[in-house]
Protein backbone atom coordinates (compact mmCIF):
# COMPACT_ATOMS: atom_id res chain seq x y z
CA UNK A 1 0.00 0.00 0.00
CA UNK A 2 1.14 3.38 -0.79
CA UNK A 3 1.57 5.11 2.57
CA UNK A 4 -0.95 7.55 3.75
CA UNK A 5 0.14 11.05 3.41
CA UNK A 6 -0.75 13.27 6.96
CA UNK A 7 -2.18 16.49 6.20
CA UNK A 8 -2.78 17.42 9.89
CA UNK A 9 0.36 19.66 10.17
CA UNK A 10 -1.14 21.95 7.42
CA UNK A 11 -4.24 23.22 9.05
CA UNK A 12 -3.83 26.10 11.76
CA UNK A 13 -3.73 25.17 15.73
CA UNK A 14 -7.20 26.50 16.07
CA UNK A 15 -9.11 22.49 16.25
CA UNK A 16 -7.81 19.55 16.26
CA UNK A 17 -8.54 17.38 13.01
CA UNK A 18 -6.84 13.91 11.80
CA UNK A 19 -7.70 13.58 8.37
CA UNK A 20 -5.75 11.40 6.07
CA UNK A 21 -5.38 11.64 1.98
CA UNK A 22 -4.28 9.63 -0.04
CA UNK A 23 -0.65 10.96 -1.86
CA UNK A 24 -2.56 12.14 -5.29
CA UNK A 25 -5.26 13.30 -2.83
CA UNK A 26 -2.48 15.54 -0.76
CA UNK A 27 -1.22 16.59 -4.17
CA UNK A 28 -4.61 18.73 -4.94
CA UNK A 29 -4.54 19.43 -1.18
CA UNK A 30 -1.41 21.52 -1.14
CA UNK A 31 -1.93 23.44 -4.54
CA UNK A 32 -2.47 26.93 -4.16
CA UNK A 33 -4.16 27.96 -7.20
CA UNK A 34 -7.15 29.55 -7.05
CA UNK A 35 -9.45 27.22 -9.22
CA UNK A 36 -8.60 23.36 -9.30
CA UNK A 37 -10.11 20.92 -11.70
CA UNK A 38 -10.20 17.60 -10.42
CA UNK A 39 -11.50 15.03 -13.03
CA UNK A 40 -11.26 11.63 -10.97
CA UNK A 41 -12.68 7.55 -11.68
CA UNK A 42 -15.00 6.13 -9.89
CA UNK A 43 -14.08 6.08 -6.07
CA UNK A 44 -10.94 7.57 -6.59
CA UNK A 45 -11.90 9.54 -3.22
CA UNK A 46 -13.31 12.63 -4.19
CA UNK A 47 -15.80 13.26 -1.76
CA UNK A 48 -13.00 12.65 1.45
CA UNK A 49 -10.77 15.28 -0.35
CA UNK A 50 -13.81 17.84 -0.87
CA UNK A 51 -14.80 17.31 3.48
CA UNK A 52 -10.49 17.39 3.76
CA UNK A 53 -11.03 21.20 1.59
CA UNK A 54 -14.09 22.26 3.54
CA UNK A 55 -12.74 21.32 6.56
CA UNK A 56 -9.22 23.04 6.00
CA UNK A 57 -10.96 26.44 4.96
CA UNK A 58 -13.24 26.22 8.13
CA UNK A 59 -10.57 26.98 10.95
CA UNK A 60 -9.95 29.92 9.08
CA UNK A 61 -12.83 32.55 10.98
CA UNK A 62 -15.81 34.00 9.37
CA UNK A 63 -15.34 31.85 6.37
CA UNK A 64 -18.62 31.30 4.13
CA UNK A 65 -18.35 27.66 2.76
CA UNK A 66 -20.76 25.79 0.21
CA UNK A 67 -20.30 22.48 -0.90
CA UNK A 68 -22.89 22.44 -4.17
CA UNK A 69 -24.18 18.73 -5.46
CA UNK A 70 -26.04 18.29 -8.53
CA UNK A 71 -29.28 17.74 -6.19
CA UNK A 72 -30.29 18.53 -2.50
CA UNK A 73 -31.11 14.80 -2.30
CA UNK A 74 -27.42 14.05 -3.71
CA UNK A 75 -25.44 17.02 -1.48
CA UNK A 76 -27.37 15.21 1.52
CA UNK A 77 -25.98 11.88 0.44
CA UNK A 78 -22.61 11.99 -0.42
CA UNK A 79 -21.53 15.10 2.13
CA UNK A 80 -23.86 16.44 4.90
CA UNK A 81 -24.03 13.11 7.13
CA UNK A 82 -20.40 12.25 6.37
CA UNK A 83 -19.33 16.08 6.94
CA UNK A 84 -21.67 16.07 10.29
CA UNK A 85 -19.83 13.11 12.06
CA UNK A 86 -16.56 14.80 11.30
CA UNK A 87 -16.82 18.16 13.05
CA UNK A 88 -16.23 17.81 16.39
CA UNK A 89 -19.66 18.92 18.96
CA UNK A 90 -17.39 21.64 20.85
CA UNK A 91 -17.16 22.98 17.67
CA UNK A 92 -20.81 23.48 16.55
CA UNK A 93 -22.48 26.99 17.76
CA UNK A 94 -25.85 25.61 15.52
CA UNK A 95 -26.46 23.25 13.31
CA UNK A 96 -30.11 23.48 10.81
CA UNK A 97 -31.09 20.29 9.40
CA UNK A 98 -33.23 21.02 6.42
CA UNK A 99 -31.21 23.90 5.35
CA UNK A 100 -28.45 21.60 6.21
CA UNK A 101 -25.86 24.86 7.39
CA UNK A 102 -23.59 24.20 10.43
CA UNK A 103 -22.47 27.66 12.25
CA UNK A 104 -19.06 27.15 14.05
CA UNK A 105 -17.74 28.50 17.25
CA UNK A 106 -14.98 30.92 14.94
CA UNK A 107 -17.79 32.26 13.21
CA UNK A 108 -17.45 29.74 10.02
CA UNK A 109 -20.56 28.45 8.21
CA UNK A 110 -20.44 25.48 6.03
CA UNK A 111 -23.66 25.04 3.97
CA UNK A 112 -24.40 21.68 1.63
CA UNK A 113 -26.54 22.83 -1.70
CA UNK A 114 -28.26 21.19 -4.77
CA UNK A 115 -27.83 22.96 -7.95
CA UNK A 116 -31.38 21.58 -8.49
CA UNK A 117 -32.48 25.18 -7.64
CA UNK A 118 -30.21 27.52 -8.78
CA UNK A 119 -32.25 30.48 -8.37
CA UNK A 120 -31.49 29.48 -4.19
CA UNK A 121 -27.69 30.46 -4.49
CA UNK A 122 -27.51 34.02 -5.68
CA UNK A 123 -26.22 36.60 -3.78
CA UNK A 124 -24.42 35.29 -1.37
CA UNK A 125 -20.60 36.27 -0.48
CA UNK A 126 -17.91 33.23 -0.75
CA UNK A 127 -14.73 32.61 0.81
CA UNK A 128 -14.77 28.92 -0.73
CA UNK A 129 -16.92 26.82 -2.95
CA UNK A 130 -16.64 22.87 -3.61
CA UNK A 131 -18.76 21.92 -6.93
CA UNK A 132 -19.14 18.35 -6.96
CA UNK A 133 -20.54 16.19 -9.81
CA UNK A 134 -20.11 19.22 -11.67
CA UNK A 135 -20.60 17.18 -14.90
CA UNK A 136 -23.99 16.60 -14.06
CA UNK A 137 -24.61 20.84 -12.77
CA UNK A 138 -25.66 22.61 -15.48
CA UNK A 139 -23.02 25.13 -16.75
CA UNK A 140 -24.35 28.41 -15.85
CA UNK A 141 -24.95 27.64 -12.63
CA UNK A 142 -21.18 28.20 -12.05
CA UNK A 143 -21.16 31.37 -14.76
CA UNK A 144 -23.88 33.09 -14.24
CA UNK A 145 -24.38 32.30 -10.20
CA UNK A 146 -21.49 30.96 -8.28
CA UNK A 147 -18.88 32.93 -10.09
CA UNK A 148 -20.16 36.65 -8.92
CA UNK A 149 -20.72 35.36 -5.59
CA UNK A 150 -16.34 34.61 -5.00
CA UNK A 151 -15.57 37.99 -6.72
CA UNK A 152 -15.56 40.35 -3.75
CA UNK A 153 -12.95 38.57 -1.54
CA UNK A 154 -11.47 36.54 -4.39
CA UNK A 155 -12.70 33.57 -3.11
CA UNK A 156 -11.99 29.45 -4.77
CA UNK A 157 -13.30 26.85 -6.01
CA UNK A 158 -12.38 23.56 -6.45
CA UNK A 159 -14.20 21.28 -8.94
CA UNK A 160 -14.68 17.80 -8.80
CA UNK A 161 -16.38 15.82 -11.17
CA UNK A 162 -15.94 12.03 -13.56
CA UNK A 163 -15.84 12.29 -17.42
CA UNK A 164 -19.07 12.85 -19.19
CA UNK A 165 -18.60 13.12 -22.74
CA UNK A 166 -16.66 16.51 -23.73
CA UNK A 167 -19.00 19.04 -21.49
CA UNK A 168 -18.88 21.75 -19.08
CA UNK A 169 -16.43 19.60 -16.65
CA UNK A 170 -14.19 19.38 -19.89
CA UNK A 171 -14.38 22.85 -20.92
CA UNK A 172 -12.55 23.72 -17.07
CA UNK A 173 -10.75 21.11 -17.47
CA UNK A 174 -8.65 22.78 -20.39
CA UNK A 175 -9.05 25.80 -18.76
CA UNK A 176 -6.49 24.79 -15.93
CA UNK A 177 -4.51 23.16 -18.71
CA UNK A 178 -3.57 26.44 -20.62
CA UNK A 179 -0.42 27.86 -19.38
CA UNK A 180 -2.08 31.23 -19.77
CA UNK A 181 -4.95 30.37 -17.17
CA UNK A 182 -2.83 30.86 -14.27
CA UNK A 183 -5.57 31.38 -11.87
CA UNK A 184 -6.83 27.62 -12.90
CA UNK A 185 -4.78 24.24 -12.57
CA UNK A 186 -6.61 20.48 -13.56
CA UNK A 187 -5.68 17.11 -12.74
CA UNK A 188 -6.86 13.85 -14.22
CA UNK A 189 -6.72 11.09 -12.13
CA UNK A 190 -7.70 7.11 -12.61
CA UNK A 191 -9.06 5.03 -10.06
CA UNK A 192 -6.28 2.83 -9.93
CA UNK A 193 -4.33 5.63 -8.91
CA UNK A 194 -6.06 5.45 -5.06
CA UNK A 195 -4.43 3.02 -2.72
CA UNK A 196 -8.16 2.30 -1.44
CA UNK A 197 -8.89 0.61 -4.70
CA UNK A 198 -8.42 -3.59 -4.61
CA UNK A 199 -6.80 -4.27 -8.29
CA UNK A 200 -9.31 -7.38 -8.50
CA UNK A 201 -12.33 -4.47 -8.64
CA UNK A 202 -10.62 -2.66 -11.49
CA UNK A 203 -10.14 -6.12 -13.17
CA UNK A 204 -13.86 -7.24 -12.38
CA UNK A 205 -15.13 -3.93 -13.85
CA UNK A 206 -13.05 -3.83 -17.25
CA UNK A 207 -14.55 -7.54 -17.48
CA UNK A 208 -18.05 -6.03 -16.42
CA UNK A 209 -18.17 -2.97 -18.33
CA UNK A 210 -17.76 -2.55 -22.41
CA UNK A 211 -14.37 -0.18 -22.97
CA UNK A 212 -15.63 3.47 -23.68
CA UNK A 213 -17.42 2.98 -20.15
CA UNK A 214 -15.00 1.45 -17.98
CA UNK A 215 -12.42 4.32 -19.87
CA UNK A 216 -14.49 6.95 -19.07
CA UNK A 217 -15.91 6.22 -15.33
CA UNK A 218 -12.39 3.99 -14.10
CA UNK A 219 -9.65 5.74 -16.31
CA UNK A 220 -10.96 9.76 -15.86
CA UNK A 221 -10.89 10.02 -19.96
CA UNK A 222 -13.26 11.82 -22.02
CA UNK A 223 -15.18 10.61 -24.23
CA UNK A 224 -17.02 11.27 -27.05
CA UNK A 225 -20.54 10.65 -26.91
CA UNK A 226 -21.35 11.24 -30.60
CA UNK A 227 -20.35 8.74 -33.38
CA UNK A 228 -21.92 5.17 -33.01
CA UNK A 229 -23.81 3.55 -30.54
CA UNK A 230 -22.74 0.21 -30.74
CA UNK A 231 -19.23 1.47 -31.28
CA UNK A 232 -17.20 -2.03 -30.56
CA UNK A 233 -18.87 -3.54 -33.38
CA UNK A 234 -16.89 -4.62 -36.24
CA UNK A 235 -18.23 -7.17 -38.89
CA UNK A 236 -14.90 -8.38 -39.34
CA UNK A 237 -14.45 -9.77 -36.06
CA UNK A 238 -18.40 -10.41 -34.84
CA UNK A 239 -19.96 -11.87 -38.19
CA UNK A 240 -19.12 -15.48 -38.79
CA UNK A 241 -20.20 -18.65 -40.84
CA UNK A 242 -20.27 -20.48 -38.35
CA UNK A 243 -23.25 -18.67 -36.61
CA UNK A 244 -26.57 -20.89 -37.45
CA UNK A 245 -29.15 -22.02 -35.88
CA UNK A 246 -28.96 -24.99 -33.45
CA UNK A 247 -32.34 -26.89 -32.95
CA UNK A 248 -31.28 -28.19 -29.26
CA UNK A 249 -30.67 -24.68 -27.89
CA UNK A 250 -33.24 -21.87 -26.66
CA UNK A 251 -34.55 -19.00 -29.01
CA UNK A 252 -34.96 -15.77 -27.53
CA UNK A 253 -36.79 -12.97 -29.48
CA UNK A 254 -36.24 -8.95 -28.95
CA UNK A 255 -39.02 -7.43 -30.32
CA UNK A 256 -39.49 -3.90 -30.73
CA UNK A 257 -42.94 -2.82 -31.86
CA UNK A 258 -42.63 -0.07 -34.25
CA UNK A 259 -45.16 -0.18 -36.90
CA UNK A 260 -42.16 0.39 -39.66
CA UNK A 261 -40.47 -1.70 -39.53
CA UNK A 262 -41.83 -4.46 -37.18
CA UNK A 263 -38.18 -5.65 -35.81
CA UNK A 264 -37.42 -9.22 -33.81
CA UNK A 265 -33.91 -10.33 -33.46
CA UNK A 266 -33.67 -14.01 -32.84
CA UNK A 267 -30.83 -15.13 -30.81
CA UNK A 268 -29.43 -18.41 -28.69
CA UNK A 269 -27.20 -18.54 -25.83
CA UNK A 270 -24.47 -20.98 -26.20
CA UNK A 271 -23.18 -23.39 -23.66
CA UNK A 272 -19.69 -21.50 -23.58
CA UNK A 273 -21.21 -18.31 -22.88
CA UNK A 274 -21.67 -16.14 -26.04
CA UNK A 275 -24.98 -14.70 -27.34
CA UNK A 276 -24.87 -15.60 -31.00
CA UNK A 277 -27.97 -13.77 -33.25
CA UNK A 278 -29.35 -16.58 -36.13
CA UNK A 279 -31.96 -14.92 -37.85
CA UNK A 280 -33.82 -11.38 -38.12
CA UNK A 281 -37.64 -10.66 -38.97
CA UNK A 282 -37.78 -7.18 -40.90
CA UNK A 283 -41.37 -6.19 -41.94
CA UNK A 284 -42.19 -2.86 -43.10
CA UNK A 285 -45.94 -2.08 -42.88
CA UNK A 286 -46.92 -4.42 -40.58
CA UNK A 287 -48.03 -5.31 -37.23
CA UNK A 288 -47.57 -6.94 -34.10
CA UNK A 289 -49.72 -10.69 -35.78
CA UNK A 290 -48.09 -11.07 -38.96
CA UNK A 291 -44.87 -11.23 -36.75
CA UNK A 292 -46.48 -13.67 -35.16
CA UNK A 293 -47.13 -15.41 -37.98
CA UNK A 294 -43.72 -15.00 -39.21
CA UNK A 295 -42.27 -16.72 -36.27
CA UNK A 296 -44.24 -19.21 -36.18
CA UNK A 297 -44.11 -20.31 -39.58
CA UNK A 298 -40.14 -20.37 -39.20
CA UNK A 299 -40.16 -21.81 -35.67
CA UNK A 300 -42.95 -23.83 -35.40
CA UNK A 301 -41.15 -26.75 -34.01
CA UNK A 302 -39.40 -25.15 -31.37
CA UNK A 303 -42.57 -23.20 -29.76
CA UNK A 304 -41.94 -24.63 -26.54
CA UNK A 305 -37.88 -23.36 -26.84
CA UNK A 306 -39.16 -19.77 -27.43
CA UNK A 307 -38.81 -16.66 -25.34
CA UNK A 308 -40.19 -13.31 -26.05
CA UNK A 309 -38.43 -9.91 -25.02
CA UNK A 310 -40.51 -7.53 -26.15
CA UNK A 311 -40.10 -3.89 -25.58
CA UNK A 312 -42.17 -3.29 -22.40
CA UNK A 313 -44.86 -0.71 -23.68
CA UNK A 314 -46.08 -3.35 -25.60
CA UNK A 315 -48.37 -4.41 -22.50
CA UNK A 316 -49.73 -1.51 -21.99
CA UNK A 317 -50.30 -0.93 -26.48
CA UNK A 318 -53.94 -1.06 -26.98
CA UNK A 319 -55.44 -2.51 -30.16
CA UNK A 320 -58.87 -2.46 -32.13
CA UNK A 321 -59.80 -5.52 -29.97
CA UNK A 322 -58.78 -4.00 -27.02
CA UNK A 323 -55.82 -6.67 -26.50
CA UNK A 324 -52.33 -5.29 -26.06
CA UNK A 325 -49.07 -6.93 -28.46
CA UNK A 326 -48.32 -9.02 -25.53
CA UNK A 327 -51.82 -10.47 -25.87
CA UNK A 328 -51.34 -10.98 -29.01
CA UNK A 329 -48.43 -12.84 -28.68
CA UNK A 330 -50.11 -14.93 -26.08
CA UNK A 331 -53.12 -15.87 -28.00
CA UNK A 332 -51.10 -17.24 -30.79
CA UNK A 333 -49.18 -19.48 -28.61
CA UNK A 334 -45.95 -17.42 -27.42
CA UNK A 335 -46.52 -18.12 -23.51
CA UNK A 336 -43.30 -17.49 -22.46
CA UNK A 337 -42.33 -13.84 -21.77
CA UNK A 338 -39.85 -12.02 -20.28
CA UNK A 339 -39.70 -8.03 -19.93
CA UNK A 340 -39.49 -5.27 -17.08
CA UNK A 341 -42.19 -3.53 -15.92
CA UNK A 342 -40.75 -0.43 -17.08
CA UNK A 343 -38.17 0.66 -19.98
CA UNK A 344 -34.80 0.22 -18.98
CA UNK A 345 -32.47 3.75 -19.48
CA UNK A 346 -31.14 3.97 -23.11
CA UNK A 347 -27.72 4.03 -21.60
CA UNK A 348 -27.98 0.75 -19.33
CA UNK A 349 -29.67 -1.17 -23.14
CA UNK A 350 -26.89 0.33 -24.86
CA UNK A 351 -24.32 -0.68 -22.76
CA UNK A 352 -25.30 -4.24 -21.91
CA UNK A 353 -24.77 -4.82 -25.48
CA UNK A 354 -21.44 -2.82 -26.06
CA UNK A 355 -20.16 -4.92 -22.95
CA UNK A 356 -21.27 -8.31 -24.94
CA UNK A 357 -19.79 -7.02 -28.08
CA UNK A 358 -16.71 -6.70 -26.54
CA UNK A 359 -15.74 -5.76 -22.89
CA UNK A 360 -12.83 -3.64 -21.38
CA UNK A 361 -10.52 -6.63 -21.12
CA UNK A 362 -11.15 -7.37 -24.72
CA UNK A 363 -13.60 -10.26 -24.33
CA UNK A 364 -16.00 -11.26 -27.33
CA UNK A 365 -19.28 -12.80 -26.58
CA UNK A 366 -21.63 -11.56 -29.38
CA UNK A 367 -21.43 -13.25 -32.76
CA UNK A 368 -24.11 -12.45 -35.70
CA UNK A 369 -24.95 -14.58 -39.14
CA UNK A 370 -24.14 -13.29 -42.19
CA UNK A 371 -27.64 -13.11 -43.34
CA UNK A 372 -28.79 -10.67 -40.60
CA UNK A 373 -28.27 -7.61 -42.67
CA UNK A 374 -30.51 -5.64 -40.65
CA UNK A 375 -29.12 -5.93 -37.39
CA UNK A 376 -25.56 -5.82 -38.79
CA UNK A 377 -26.39 -2.41 -40.72
CA UNK A 378 -27.94 -0.89 -37.40
CA UNK A 379 -24.82 -2.38 -35.14
CA UNK A 380 -22.85 -0.26 -37.51
CA UNK A 381 -24.99 2.80 -38.58
CA UNK A 382 -27.06 4.06 -35.20
CA UNK A 383 -25.73 6.74 -34.32
CA UNK A 384 -26.14 9.35 -31.40
CA UNK A 385 -26.73 12.97 -32.27
CA UNK A 386 -23.84 14.98 -32.08
CA UNK A 387 -22.46 15.49 -28.36
CA UNK A 388 -24.98 14.20 -26.71
CA UNK A 389 -26.04 10.52 -25.54
CA UNK A 390 -29.52 10.72 -27.38
CA UNK A 391 -29.44 8.38 -30.33
CA UNK A 392 -30.40 9.50 -33.50
CA UNK A 393 -33.76 8.56 -35.06
CA UNK A 394 -34.11 10.67 -38.27
CA UNK A 395 -32.67 7.31 -40.59
CA UNK A 396 -34.27 5.06 -38.39
CA UNK A 397 -32.00 2.25 -38.32
CA UNK A 398 -32.11 1.76 -34.22
CA UNK A 399 -35.53 -0.38 -34.29
CA UNK A 400 -34.05 -4.01 -34.83
CA UNK A 401 -30.84 -3.02 -32.24
CA UNK A 402 -33.46 -1.71 -29.63
CA UNK A 403 -35.42 -5.14 -30.01
CA UNK A 404 -32.43 -7.32 -29.44
CA UNK A 405 -31.22 -4.82 -26.14
CA UNK A 406 -34.57 -5.31 -24.80
CA UNK A 407 -33.30 -9.12 -24.55
CA UNK A 408 -29.62 -8.73 -23.64
CA UNK A 409 -29.82 -5.96 -20.83
CA UNK A 410 -32.29 -8.23 -18.97
CA UNK A 411 -30.21 -11.26 -19.22
CA UNK A 412 -26.98 -9.85 -19.33
CA UNK A 413 -27.21 -6.73 -17.48
CA UNK A 414 -24.57 -4.30 -16.59
CA UNK A 415 -22.78 -4.52 -13.31
CA UNK A 416 -24.26 -2.17 -11.56
CA UNK A 417 -21.78 -0.13 -9.18
CA UNK A 418 -23.58 2.49 -6.69
CA UNK A 419 -22.01 5.19 -4.80
CA UNK A 420 -23.55 7.69 -2.70
CA UNK A 421 -26.86 6.27 -3.19
CA UNK A 422 -26.27 6.55 -7.24
CA UNK A 423 -26.54 3.93 -9.27
CA UNK A 424 -23.49 3.67 -12.48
Amino acid sequence: LVALTSIKQFFRPTFDIDTSLHPKQAEVFLDTTRFRVVVAGRRWGKTNLSKSEILARARFPKQKIWYIAPTYRMAKQIMWNDLKESIPRDWIVRMHETEMSITLANGTVIECKGADNPETLRGVGLQFVVMDEFQDIRPETWTTIIRPTLAKDRGEALFIGTPKAYNQLYELYILGEDDCRTAWSSYQFPTITSPFIPEEEIADARRDMDPRTFRQEFEASFESMSGRVYYPFDRHTHVNEKVKFNPSLPIWVGVDFNIDPMSSAIMQPQPNGELWVVDEIFLHNSNTEEVCDELERRYWRYMKQITIYPDPAGGARQHARGESDLDIFRQKGFTRIKFRKKHPFVADRVNSVNKMIKSADGLVRFMVAPGCRNVIESLEQTLYKAGSRDIDKAASMEHITDALGYCVELEFPTKKIVIAGRSL
